[in-house]
């Protein structure tokens, strides 16, 4: 078991207990959990900060903020869980746990730019990016750690204003998946967070389970992606530019910052770059102005 599948089992461990606790041990009459006051039962919608989550599974568990705070430093080391707005385990059968994160608000995303050709660039890129920084990471732990490719390819779906993908981790010869997806809207978009029971999920079942989490979100009134009206702010990259920052990449549109994206990417992430002479970046990119 990697790493980080051995840390979600210790999280839902963790979590079970804490529910079971709470029943065993609670002086209150049973009647009370079925009017609502189990703080753990997710049995009515999630209010989260720009809509709502509806319940899948009877066997869902919705974790209070401030127990899911105290878990995710304790047992995923995390310094702060500023940017978690929900946490749910067992949201479906097919979902250890999901993280809702705090809505961005960069403005109103626009998809146009998924159909261009600077996609499939800026995707190469990513990759580059994922294999050099998860080779740094793994040669400071002491580890191997690689980026294995896409389980799911990443994926917009225009008519839903759904972004998805899952990529594979391998952990000293392990596979680890890593899924996210976005759920966009009038204000920008809002992130999620799942990590499957079962890492062996092909790319349709893994699908399926991303779509089964999304399609039980609803924006709030008045705040959804078709809500967009002449005069709301706009944000500064499209849906190519989202995927990128939830990869941990800068992106910027146009020539000159996607210059900028190729050398802040290699400057930022693949530090080792330092070691090339400097005169010889700085006689490329004269000669490269000189043939424009």
């Amino acid at each position: 078991m990697d790493k980080r599948n051995f840390l979600n089992a210790i999280l839902r461990e963790n979590l079970i207990f804490l529910v079971v606790s709470f029943l065993i041990f609670s002086s209150e009459p049973t009647i009370v959990y079925a009017q609502g006051g189990n703080p753990y039962a997710f049995t009515e919608p999630l209010t989260v900060s720009r809509g709502k989550l509806m319940p899948s599974s009877p066997e869902a568990i919705k974790i209070p903020h401030n127990e899911m705070c105290e878990l995710v430093k304790t047992e995923w080391g995390w310094e702060s869980c500023d940017t978690v707005d929900a946490m749910v385990v067992l949201f479906t059968p097919q979902i250890d746990n999901l993280m809702i994160d705090k809505p961005d608000t960069s403005g109103y995303v626009k998809l146009d730019d998924w159909d261009s050709a600077e996609r499939e660039d800026v995707i190469s890129s990513i990759e580059d990016h994922l294999r050099a920084s998860l080779k740094a990471q793994g040669e400071r732990s002491g580890q191997k750690i690689t980026f294995d490719g896409w389980r799911v390819y990443p994926t917009l779906n225009a008519d839903k204003k759904y972004m998805y993908y899952a990529t594979d981790i391998g952990w000293n010869g392990e596979s680890s998946i890593n899924v996210k997806a976005v759920a966009f809207d009038r204000r920008g978009f809002v992130a999620f967070s799942i990590v499957p029971v079962d890492s062996d999920m092909n790319e349709p079942q893994m699908v399926a389970t991303i779509n089964a989490v999304l399609d039980k979100y609803q924006p709030k009134a008045q705040e959804e992606y078709s809500a967009f009206s002449s005069g709301d702010k706009v944000a500064a990259v499209g849906a190519v530019g989202v995927l990128a920052s939830l990869l941990g990449v800068k992106y910027g549109k146009g020539a000159a910052t996607g210059l900028l994206f190729v050398l802040t990417l290699l400057l930022k992430k693949a530090w080792f770059i330092l070691l090339f002479p400097l005169y010889w970046v700085w006689g490329w990119i004269k000669r490269l102005f000189t043939q424009t």
